[in-house]
């Protein structure tokens, strides 16, 4: 039995969302609602203690982290391969699902919680004291705290921003030699990874990622864009 709690084919979720889509893999789509805090529910926090999403169930086994839950779908499931067999490129592949964890999802974490302040500031003051005390995290006691209030400064938005430019850049070059994928001619989980977080950044930051100022990226993103798994995305967003 496999089983996929996430929030819809947005950010981190659609990790593996296209990954067991691209394998043919059937699956329980469980869909959690955030706005309703039912990653804080005991129940899901069985599976997750920290509240985060998504979390892979196999069986009797909780897989948790979207790049980790990849890479063993991508070993349990080896029969379409989403990984290069050449080593030095699956390397390659590893630092750029890396890199989009560690650097560029914080910095769009930023973006995307800021954009929340309108829904979170209208939430009665004493509900949002017993949801940040129920929240099993700091880090996102912290979050919730800015985001209920005034939102980011201007400079934390600002440093935000600047990380992602970078990001844009990053990939810009990556594929300016004329390359299909981001591992050469290879499609592959980084693929996955970068287009779970890229795929609303021309519409957050248009100024950044634009047909003029990124053409190899956007490009990249119309590639995406037209597979079969990724136009499939949008019916995981209703619950079973």
């Amino acid at each position: 039995m496999l089983a996929l709690y996430h929030f819809g084919p947005v950010a981190n979720s659609i990790t593996p969302l296209l990954c067991l889509i691209e394998k043919g893999l059937d699956f329980e789509n469980r869909i959690l609602d955030s706005r309703k805090w039912e990653h804080h529910d005991p129940e899901f926090r069985r599976y997750s203690p920290e509240g985060t999403v998504p979390v892979l169930l196999h069986d009797d086994r909780v897989v948790r982290e979207s790049s980790v839950i990849n890479e063993y779908l991508d070993d349990v499931f080896a029969e379409v391969s989403l990984r290069p067999a050449d080593p030095w490129q699956r390397a390659e592949m590893r630092v750029l699902t890396k890199y989009v964890d560690e650097y560029f999802c914080p910095a769009l974490t930023v973006l995307g919680a800021h954009r929340a302040t309108p829904f979170a500031s209208k939430i009665d003051k004493v509900e949002m004291a017993e949801r940040l005390a129920n929240m099993p995290t700091e880090e996102g006691r912290r979050k919730w705290e800015i985001v209920s209030n005034t939102g980011y400064s201007e400079e934390a938005l600002a440093e935000a921003t600047r990380k992602l430019a970078n990001v844009v850049a990053k990939l810009e070059q990556k594929m300016a030699d004329g390359r299909p994928w981001l591992i050469g001619g290879a499609y592959s989980l980084a693929d996955i990874k970068w287009y779970s977080m890229m795929l609303g950044l021309p519409c957050l930051l248009p100024e950044l990622c634009n047909v003029e100022a990124t053409p190899f990226s956007v490009a990249w993103l119309e590639r995406m864009a037209g597979r079969p798994a990724v136009e499939a995305l949008d019916q995981y967003a209703r619950r079973d």
